[in-house]
This record gives structure tokens, C-alpha cells and sequence, in this order.
């Protein structure tokens, strides 16, 4: 799957490669635009797994939700070293996988940090067997910051990479 093919052409214009040339993961701040890109990659025939980050009082809570929503095994050790190792082992289908933190910024900036590395290391060793795996963050904060991430900069999506299209209108 590695390649970008529609229509028996290459398409280096797709949302999905505008995303993964910069990285494997992209920020939001407006839901609008998240929601609209998400109807693209459902369109594309992406699988779209989502998670509400301001339903995680606890970290019990956050991976329950992991171990339910990627269909984990009943092994699952309910923290970030196994989550790591899970994710490596997921069977990618369709035409890769979206996975969605809204309100990623109602966590601490550590654990928020540590997901997304671990999401970043995840999509780089599928993408070596060909499959792919989109992080999409949003944000309620516009001028929120993320250091990188599996060596690669946390940037905002295309729409709102300016900073001037992250204002109140």
C-alpha cells in the first residue's frame, strides 16, 4: 500500500500524502476542518478510530478505551509499553487506519507527548510492510505546541498552518 495510487495513476495530491510527507501526524484546532478531512479519508476507504480525550479522568480509563476501540487482546497491559507493542501488531485494512485524539490537549502535555511518539514510531514501521497510520490531533488551544515526535516535527494541518487561521472570526 506504500505507494499513492487513485485511478491508476500516482496522486501525490491526496489529504493522506499532504499529511504523511511532513509526518504521521497533524493537528487541528478547528473541528470543522477535522471533520471535513475525516469525510475525505472515510471517502478513500480509511478505517477512522476515534477517541474523546476529555473522557480521560484516569489512565485506567484511557486504556480501556485503547484495548476496547483497537481491539486489543484480552493481554493488553494497560500502559504506554504495551500500548507501543499492540499497536505494532495491528492488521491494517482497507486503505490504512486514522486515528483521532479530540481534545488531545485536555490530557497532560507528557502523556499527549508519549501517545503521539509512540503513534509516530507506529506508522513508521507499517509503513515499511506498505500499510499506513494517520494521527490526527485536535486541539482547543490555537496556539498550541507539541515537540517532535519519532524525530519529526507535530505540525498544523494545511488549512490552518498559519497562524492567522487559528483566530476567533
Amino acid at each position: 500500500m506504500g505507494i499513492f495510487k487513485r485511478n491508476g495513476g500516482v496522486d501525490p495530491d491526496g489529504l493522506d500524502w499532504c499529511i504523511l510527507q511532513n509526518g504521521w501526524i497533524s493537528l487541528y484546532w478547528r473541528t470543522t476542518i477535522l471533520d471535513d478531512d475525516l469525510k475525505w479519508f472515510e471517502k478513500e476507504n480509511y478505517v477512522i478510530v476515534q477517541f474523546n480525550c476529555r473522557t480521560w479522568d484516569s489512565d485506567k480509563i484511557m486504556h480501556s478505551q485503547f484495548k476496547e476501540k483497537f481491539d486489543f487482546p484480552d493481554y493488553y497491559g494497560k500502559n504506554l509499553d504495551a500500548l507501543r507493542d499492540c499497536l505494532s501488531d495491528l492488521n491494517i485494512i482497507r486503505r490504512g487506519l486514522v486515528v483521532v485524539f479530540r481534545h488531545l490537549d485536555n490530557i497532560e502535555k507528557q502523556t499527549a507527548h508519549a501517545i503521539l511518539d509512540i503513534m509516530a514510531d507506529n506508522a513508521r514501521l507499517q509503513m515499511l510492510f506498505g500499510n499506513r497510520i494517520i494521527t490526527l490531533a485536535q486541539v482547543d488551544d490555537p496556539d498550541y505546541e507539541m515537540d517532535p515526535v519519532g524525530q519529526t516535527s507535530v505540525i498544523w494541518n494545511g488549512s490552518e498552518w498559519l497562524d492567522s487561521r487559528r483566530v476567533e472570526e
